[in-house]
């Protein structure tokens, strides 16, 4: 233990660590500007939502609700309001919340008429920094850090997904001094993080757990605690329309797929339903319209400022030849949610871009593009950062110049996504939501990684590093999709993007067209009586009390169009 450690230690034993951080907090706001209008804006924001209390503050569980709903919130305002939904939700599922948060968000909770609150700051004793310092200092590479668990979490893969996020790079250098103390600090959190759920556990007995589904130090470990204990887990993530949410029940058996992938259960309902021109049409209508009004992933601003571009037009724009069929290469932000999902053939995103890139200039038999995520803008103004993406980063320091044949897209184009659907031939993509897109519109995708929608019959899924490599050699030679194969990628379309997000509507989020993609929530029932009634509320309650893995959506005319024992298995 440092001996900064043993200082706080000392001053948690004695309740002086809340007056010396009371202290600090007034002094910042007495002496820095930008601090007190930060303030002063939360304090409005506040003020804002309390006008909601009369609607949110009445619990709806039944008073002798037998089951404990642990909340573990995001930590933020906004994820508060959202968690709020799922609070209400849970209570209509008969559950009691529990909401473990920081101190400074327990006012929100309490305006939703939760009772029992308790504070990470309650659970979390000294951070073992020394045992993470012995790790690291013995550890050549991801490969001697990714393995290590503790307390049944594993913690070495969120620590070091954790420290790509962090210090925004594609690689880990461990023959850099800040890397090696980057990633200390993130293992040694989360084995305090791994101590303090098993804690948690233990006092609150939880029947089941809500949290927002990405795996970094912090809260993945007390994800992996409750599993491993046989504790119900739910995730919910952002849907790809504003307030839209996508939720999942995780156990062992899919702990590491994505949040938005379809169960086998959920799979096999999508395959043996009627499938029609309306179903066909409900499809292309929900991609088009979601595009076309800017609202594809709004949260992260993808699409603001950006304009469908005619076919023709695009193909002068983009320098492309006519004769040669086109590749477009769509990079996951290299430092975002690195080892979270599956396994990878390559051994980071960054690595697997490189690489990627390579082969195509090896190959000019294609025309490829490089559509670097639309994500980094608003990305990098939430968080204050400059300086051009990482990927093209990457790219102009491994590789250098790019020749006639690849077109690099940076994030900041004026192209809508939508735009390249109709010129493109193949997609390339470790596992990314633009997969699910491409192949409903019969484009042939080749994944490089696990754990969303490969191996459903749709893609081309490489076993090894190798195999991936060779087949974009001779891309140009790899047949269309058959009927079939579109067949069953638009099935899975379907199920992706109308029947797994769960439409809020009781209480809405918005996303404005800023360059922040500034999030705003409201309640929009009037009553608390509302509430109760609200039928997004109610099916989620109603899932959240069962035991299915997938949430779906499922509304009259769709559950027409199901087999009968398949929907009531899924």
């Amino acid at each position: 233990m440092t001996r900064r450690d043993r200082v706080k230690a000392v001053l948690r034993a004695a309740g002086l660590d809340r007056v010396i951080g009371g202290v600090r907090y007034a002094g910042r706001l007495a002496l820095n500007r930008e601090f007190r209008r930060l303030e002063s804006m939360n304090a409005r924001e506040y003020a804002n939502w309390k006008r909601y209390r009369p609607i949110l503050e009445p619990r709806l569980t039944p008073t002798a609700a037998p089951r404990r709903a642990l909340i573990v919130t995001k930590g933020t305002v906004t994820g508060a309001k959202i968690e709020t939904a799922l609070i209400k939700g849970l209570e209509l599922g008969g559950f009691v919340p529990v909401v473990l948060t920081d101190r400074t968000l327990a006012k929100y909770f309490r305006i939703a008429g939760v009772r029992d609150i308790v504070y990470w700051d309650q659970f979390l004793h000294v951070e073992p920094r020394v045992d993470a310092e012995r790790l690291v200092a013995a550890a050549h590479g991801i490969d001697d850090v990714q393995p290590f668990t503790h307390g049944g979490a594993r913690v070495g893969r969120f620590a070091l997904s954790t420290s790509f996020r962090s210090l925004r790079v594609g690689r880990l250098d461990f023959t850099s001094a800040d890397t090696r103390r980057t990633i200390v600090d993130h293992l040694a959190a989360g084995i305090a993080r791994a101590e303090a759920a098993h804690r948690i556990a233990d006092r609150i007995r939880p029947d089941l757990v809500v949290f927002m589904g990405n795996r970094y130090t912090g809260h993945a470990e007390i994800m992996d605690v409750c599993i491993e204990r046989g504790i119900d887990v739910i995730a919910w993530f952002d849907g790809h329309r504003s307030s839209s949410l996508v939720l999942k029940r995780y156990h062992r058996s899919n702990r590491d797929q994505h949040h938005a992938s379809l169960s086998d259960a959920t799979w096999e309902l999508m395959r043996s339903m009627r499938w029609t021109h309306r179903e066909q049409e409900a499809l292309r209508a929900e991609l088009a319209d979601s595009y076309a009004a800017g609202d594809w992933y709004s949260r992260g601003g993808t699409q603001v400022n950006k304009a469908i571009v005619d076919r023709t037009e695009l193909r002068a724009r983009l320098n492309l030849h006519p004769a040669k069929p086109t590749a477009v290469v769509f990079p996951h932000v290299i430092w975002d949610a690195t080892l979270f999902w599956g396994s990878d053939l390559f051994d980071n995103y960054e690595d697997w871009l490189i690489e990627t890139v390579r082969a195509a200039a090896a190959n000019d038999a294609v025309n490829w593009i490089i559509k670097i995520h639309p994500v980094h803008v608003a990305k990098s103004a939430m968080e204050k950062i400059s300086g051009e993406a990482g990927e093209i980063a990457a790219i102009s320091q491994r590789i250098g110049a790019l020749p006639p044949h690849i077109t690099l897209v940076p994030p900041d184009t004026d192209i809508n996504t939508y735009s390249l659907f109709p010129l493109m031939d193949y997609c390339l993509t470790v596992r990314g939501t633009i997969g699910i897109e491409a192949a409903s519109f019969g484009v042939r995708v080749l994944t490089a990684g696990t754990g969303r929608y490969d191996h459903r019959g749709f893609t081309v899924d490489s076993a090894t590093a190798a195999e991936y490599l060779q087949r974009l050699a001779t891309l140009q030679s790899m047949p269309r999709m058959t009927v079939a194969e579109r067949d069953l990628a638009q099935r899975y379309a379907y199920g992706a993007f109308l029947l797994r997000p769960l439409p809020l509507r009781a209480i809405v989020i918005s996303h404005d067209r800023d360059i922040e993609a500034t999030t705003r929530v409201r309640v929009d029932a009037r009553t608390s009586a509302e509430l109760r009634r609200a039928p997004d509320l109610c099916a989620f309650a109603a899932w959240a009390a069962g035991d299915d893995e997938d949430f779906l959506w499922m509304t009259p005319e769709r559950e027409a169009a199901v087999p009968l024992g398949v929907a009531q298995h899924a």
